[in-house]
């Protein structure tokens, strides 16, 4: 008796996230999926190298792919979309002791911080659209023709002074080098 696929799967069903449909693998950073991939890659590569290449027992091959392929599941995999395998492991096992307090959302409070934010929001928004018009690129243009006028004039007077400096030695200086002394002693 053949297996037969189920060929009318509903496209809204598969996790497009999801890297080849398994569920623990959606969500991943690119970190995640470098550990995954990496660890994979090193499970299959110890366990061929210690089999063909050094003769190792089938049992310590078979448990250094086991330990490898473990440390990429567990780092690399994704149990829900914030959390790891070893951090959904940390907090089954080891109860958090923080425990997640909602505020409520009619705070008074937290309103008006809201809607501070979202007036500095506005302004910030009101001054890009004012920093992209012609006017506002004109001023950006002569500030920075004036700071790199500026300090051009600064290295100007810099140089100059060290000219000054060299041609003008303010410093002591030692007499002239009297060849051949003989001292008495």
């Amino acid at each position: 008796m053949a297996l037969e696929f189920e060929r009318n799967t509903n496209l809204e069903e598969i996790d497009s996230d999801a890297l080849f449909g398994i569920t623990y693998l959606a969500h991943q950073t690119a970190v995640q999926k470098i550990i995954f991939f990496g660890c994979v890659f090193t499970s299959v590569a110890v366990f061929i190298g210690s089999q063909f290449i050094f003769n190792v027992p089938f049992i310590v091959a078979f448990l250094l792919e086991v330990f490898f392929g473990l440390i990429g599941f567990l780092f690399g995999a994704n149990q829900c979309e914030y959390l790891s395998i070893a951090q959904y492991l940390k907090l089954l096992f080891f109860k958090p002791i923080k425990y997640a307090n909602f505020a409520s959302s009619e705070d008074i409070g937290l309103m008006k911080k809201a809607v501070e934010r979202d007036k500095a929001n506005v302004l910030k928004q009101e001054r890009e659209k004012q920093e992209a018009s012609e006017e506002g690129q004109r001023r950006m243009l002569v500030m920075i023709i004036v700071i790199i006028v500026g300090i051009m004039i600064f290295a100007g007077a810099l140089s100059a002074l060290k000219s000054y400096k060299s041609s003008k030695p303010t410093h002591h200086t030692v007499g002239y080098v009297i060849d051949n002394i003989e001292l008495e002693v």
